[in-house]
């Protein structure tokens, strides 16, 4: 691959273990209301509304949900698939406020974080993110879950569109003062992260930490353990 200057990282469910802070907080909310439901079906809502099988986010990052919008729609999906009637509207954002103090509680680095991140300031490389939210929100984020280090972050509001678009990537590259052909993005995301990565000119890698999906492809990383041995010039990574 060619010579990596600066990374970029995506935040959620890359750098921060967002899934299982949004699974364990929707547990602790719905504790009461799901009482008499079966256990197998309460996991599989909350990991139903933790993926966002509603599809609300995509939404929101289109303009046509706010926030709290997309929200609300991924709660009422929830009580739905079991069943239920969702919590009526006036009482939808007191629902949506608790889940986020319960939540932001809970937001973690996965544990290979840190050990990448001393890997690339030992080699002197540049990183930082660029992230499909607010940038204050994800400052927050970052902030909560002990990665303050990353000082570098751009958002989709500051740059004026979401992944895929060019835009976060390069106002990404700008920050890092590096070009984007020697510039690294790592996400969990194959369209909006790598492929969004690649077609505005930088190199991508998609993160994958299912322990289930086995595969050998070089593009694919399995976690951050082996980016520093990727990036100080493993022949097997292909750039594009």
């Amino acid at each position: 691959m060619a010579r990596v200057e600066g990374v970029l990282f995506d935040i959620d469910d890359t750098l921060v273990d967002l899934n299982s802070a949004a699974i364990k907080g929707f547990h602790q909310l719905t504790a009461e209301d799901f009482s008499g439901v079966p256990a197998a079906v309460r996991e599989h809502v909350a990991r139903d509304y933790a993926d966002d099988a509603a599809g609300a986010y995509e939404r929101y990052m289109a303009g046509e949900l706010t926030f709290l919008g997309q929200r609300v729609e991924r709660i009422r999906r929830a009580y739905g698939l079991v069943g239920f009637e969702a919590p009526p509207a006036a009482a939808l954002g007191a629902w949506s406020a608790r889940y986020e103090e319960v939540v932001q509680s809970m937001w973690a680095p996965f544990p290979d974080v840190h050990a990448c991140l001393d890997a690339l300031d030992a080699m002197s490389i540049p990183y930082g993110a660029v992230s499909n939210n607010g940038e204050s929100y994800q400052r927050n984020k970052l902030e909560l879950s002990g990665l303050g280090r990353i000082e570098m972050l751009v958002g989709s509001d500051t740059a004026g569109a979401p992944k895929p678009d060019p835009r976060p990537f390069h106002a990404g590259c700008r920050m890092l003062g590096t070009t984007p052909g020697s510039t690294l993005y790592v996400g969990d995301n194959p369209v909006n992260d790598v492929q969004g990565a690649k077609d505005a000119g930088l190199q991508g890698i998609l993160l994958d930490r299912a322990p289930d999906h086995k595969n050998g492809s070089a593009e694919i990383l399995q976690n951050l353990g082996s980016l520093a041995a990727i990036i100080a010039g493993n022949t097997g990574f292909l750039a594009h």
